[in-house]
């Protein structure tokens, strides 16, 4: 997806994300947003964008670690398979844990604020 398609800023991020109704294997997250958030697969990972499917996420965040896993849920907005592994750009439509997903995002912009500063 290109970057000027996206409605959000997305962040860079690591997590383990569950959704057995798509994969029996985990996840990885890739990079995370208000709006939504990629997960790279290990295996091969059928998807029916068309269908336009909700799904439950469980992300937890290595960021986080020791708290329970955000809950999202997504809708697949695209899949990319190469060698036998799946990329899926999600959209995240609520989030049991709003308060809690959104204060998380504000870390991370409030992080990337950081990075501009100087290294003495």
């Amino acid at each position: 997806m290109n970057e000027e398609n996206r409605e959000a800023e997305r962040y860079d991020d690591m997590g383990k994300v569950n959704c057995p109704d798509l994969c029996a294997l985990s996840g990885n997250l890739i990079n995370i947003s208000k709006t939504g958030l990629m997960v790279h697969f290990p295996v091969p990972v059928s998807v029916d964008i068309e269908a336009q499917n909700e799904y439950e996420l469980k992300i937890s965040l290595a960021k986080k670690i020791g708290e329970s896993p955000l809950v999202l849920v997504c809708v697949p907005q695209w899949v990319s398979e190469v060698h036998h592994e799946t990329e899926i750009g999600f959209k995240a439509l609520y989030s049991p844990d709003q308060n809690r997903f959104m204060k998380y995002i504000a870390e991370l912009a409030d992080f990337g604020k950081d990075d501009n500063l100087e290294i003495i």
